[in-house]
């Protein structure tokens, strides 16, 4: 189906060194790498195992920015999405750019957790599949949680439903009835800010220790979280963490 408003839609794997995570995320994650022409230069697009790109690898954009993953949600209108960030307690922290895939802006929240805006050129461009190797959740692990809520639902219409957690309230956020994400207290002392992205593996303990193999850190080791899934969190060779889930089956 079509892109849905308000739900993130694409990955960008923004590396310090792509010839190294490159072939770590193939390695560990059975993504297939492409790198086809884009505009001025080449873009490396990564597939899951049914063969749709789900993300995108390149180098950030300035110095001294680190690796980390960047979520591009879907708006209406990135022009006013970007004023209603900033106007709502976040920051622009890239204006409204257009692109070959699109327009999009970099915007984070009041408490530093940035995101892309993305409004797709092609109106006929779809969501990515559920399989192995897919995007499966996005959420927010914050320093303010209680600005951050404040601001996401202000700025994008989300309504919030609570779920007790061990480690405190999880926030999941909704666009009307669709699920968009989740939030909650960040747990890591020292820790910034920042959206985890969880890819859907049938087996996570072979990527952990794949990740490990191949110059990749292991930031959470495997864990069951009841309902949920099986899951862990890596970093990959230069830095950028990410989570790794095998869901829960449906509840029969």
């Amino acid at each position: 189906m079509a892109y849905t408003n308000n739900r993130f839609c694409w990955r960008g794997v923004i590396s310090t060194d792509t010839a190294k995570t490159t072939p770590f995320y193939t390695e560990v994650l059975g993504w297939k790498a492409e790198t086809i022409p884009m505009g001025d230069s080449d873009a490396t697009f990564f597939q899951a195992a049914d063969g749709k790109n789900c993300a995108h690898t390149a180098p950030p954009a300035m110095d001294g920015v680190p690796s980390h993953w960047n979520n591009y949600l879907r708006v209406e209108s990135v022009d006013e999405s970007a004023k209603q960030a900033e106007a709502n307690g976040g920051k622009v922290l890239v204006p409204a750019t257009d692109i070959p895939p699109g327009r999009f802006a970099v915007v984070a929240s009041p408490s530093g957790a940035t995101f892309s805006l993305f409004h797709e050129a092609d109106a006929d461009a779809t969501d990515a599949g559920d399989g192995e190797g897919s995007i499966h959740w996005t959420e927010l692990h914050s320093t303010d949680l209680d600005a951050d809520l404040a601001w996401l639902k202000s700025t994008f219409g989300y309504t919030t439903e609570v779920m007790e957690m061990p480690e405190g309230p999880y926030h999941l956020l909704k666009s009307g009835e669709t699920m968009a994400g989740g939030a909650m207290a960040q747990q890591a002392d020292g820790a910034p800010s920042m959206w985890l992205t969880w890819v859907k593996l049938a087996e996570v303990d072979a990527a952990v220790e794949r990740a490990s193999q191949h110059g990749g850190k292991v930031i959470a080791p495997a864990f069951d979280v009841p309902n949920i899934g099986h899951m862990a969190i890596l970093a990959d060779p230069t830095g950028g963490v990410f989570g790794v889930i095998t869901p829960a089956a449906p509840a029969s």
